[in-house]
């Protein structure tokens, strides 16, 4: 039989970690609640929350639990009854946002190469994406199959450059060799990955090209499949289900949120002048190839050179290895080389992974730039954070009634 005072204690745990109180709003929620009345975010004292919120109103011991809850539970520090306010993951005051920040602060300046702090945080972030045992949610698994193109592009200057592209496709436009691989948002200089995206226009725009440039491009299909864990699928992942009695359910809600704000966190362009801009998606990068390498193959996230209409693909460095046999487009080549001609497939290699595809190589002279832009009135609206710009949304509901 459980002690009843070792009850009350935990029920009193689970008010304190699942129910938000005025230290987990800020200032601008408390405003709109207390001062202009909205509703958005219901508000309680404890003996409601028990009893109404955690649905405890009809047992037997109610009135003893009452009797045990804490004074702090009580009255706040100003010594005025302390309110309790409802939270579905969505106030600004995130819990995984904060150590987002302290994530991205200890991989610049404390323990980069050896932080146990950032591999618990990306432990308890990107767990819920996988069942137990470890298998990935297949909401979030994206498969590439063969015939399916996967395009890459580069500049070529001169007439000598596009040549040997088009002479040599499958290693030129293969991933770039270690000794030349420079630093990019999923990976460190001195590692080769393959980058390359589903649609011809975003590869052209990734590859940041400017008017009057000379631009090769070719697609690649896989010889059998790739599996890619898409990171703009992330919202689709939902929590467990847990309710107010149980140990984490403010937690798995803040998660949640944070998970469908992750993506965008690591869209972000790259700062001017700021050679650890990539540092956080470099290690993001490395957890997820360690800890789902053997179930996926590399990673979709959305491409920022579009505005996030696109999304780019990166492969893991082992499963970058381009055939040295191209792949024919069977309906391609039947219109090249005639209706009843059937051309048989290379037999790759179990290593390869990709196979260039014969007939998709194109030569693009880049004639302008569209340059697309959100236009403000103001210029305390250009400087805005995201912040400031999520509370300019219309969010709140003002009650009228104010009896």
């Amino acid at each position: 039989m459980v002690n009843l005072s070792v009850l009350f204690d935990h029920i009193i745990y689970l008010v304190d970690t699942n129910i938000a109180t005025e230290e987990d709003l800020t200032d601008y929620e408390l405003g709109l609640i207390y001062e202009c009345g909205s509703d958005h975010i219901a508000v309680q004292s404890i003996d409601i929350v028990l009893s109404e919120w955690f649905g405890l109103q009809d047992e037997p011991y109610f009135d003893n639990l009452m009797a045990h809850v804490p004074e702090v539970n009580l009255k706040n520090e100003n010594g005025h009854e302390r309110h309790y306010f409802s939270d579905a993951g969505d106030l600004e005051l995130n819990i995984y946002d904060h150590k987002w920040e302290r994530f991205i602060a200890g991989i610049r300046h404390s323990h980069r190469f050896f932080n146990p702090n950032a591999k618990d945080f990306l432990d308890s972030v990107f767990g819920m994406l996988s069942v137990e045992g470890g298998e990935l949610k297949p909401e979030v698994v994206r498969v590439i199959g063969k015939g399916q193109m996967l395009y890459r592009a580069r500049t070529a200057q001169t007439f000598d450059a596009a040549k040997k592209i088009e002479d040599s496709p499958h290693t030129e436009l293969g991933p770039t060799p270690k000794d030349k691989a420079g630093s990019q948002r999923m990976t460190p200089a001195g590692i080769s990955a393959l980058y390359c995206a589903p649609e011809r226009e975003t590869c052209l725009s990734e590859i940041r090209s400017i008017t009057g440039d000379n631009v090769v491009s070719g697609a690649m299909t896989p010889t059998t499949q790739v599996k890619l864990l898409d990171l703009t699928k992330l919202e689709l992942v939902e929590p467990p289900k847990l309710t107010l009695l149980d140990v984490g359910f403010r937690d798995s809600l803040h998660l949640k949120t944070f998970l469908t704000s992750l993506v965008k966190k690591m869209s972000k362009p790259k700062g001017r002048n700021d050679d650890l801009s990539y540092l956080s998606t470099q290690v993001v990068f490395e957890y997820l190839r360690l800890q789902f390498g053997k179930q996926v193959d590399g990673l979709v996230f959305p491409s920022v050179q579009t505005a996030e209409v696109g999304t780019n693909v990166v492969l893991f460095p082992e499963a970058s290895v381009i055939s040295d046999d191209d792949y024919y487009p069977p309906n391609e080549v039947r219109e090249l080389i005639g209706q009843s001609t059937v051309l048989e497939q290379p037999a790759f290699r179990q290593d390869d992974k990709l196979a260039f595809v014969a007939t998709s190589l194109r030569f693009h002279q880049i004639m302008a730039i569209e340059t697309r832009a959100e236009e403000h009135k103001q210029i305390y609206e250009l400087f805005a954070g995201d912040l400031v710009r999520q509370r300019l949304k219309p969010r709140f509901r003002m009650r009228t009634d104010r009896s």
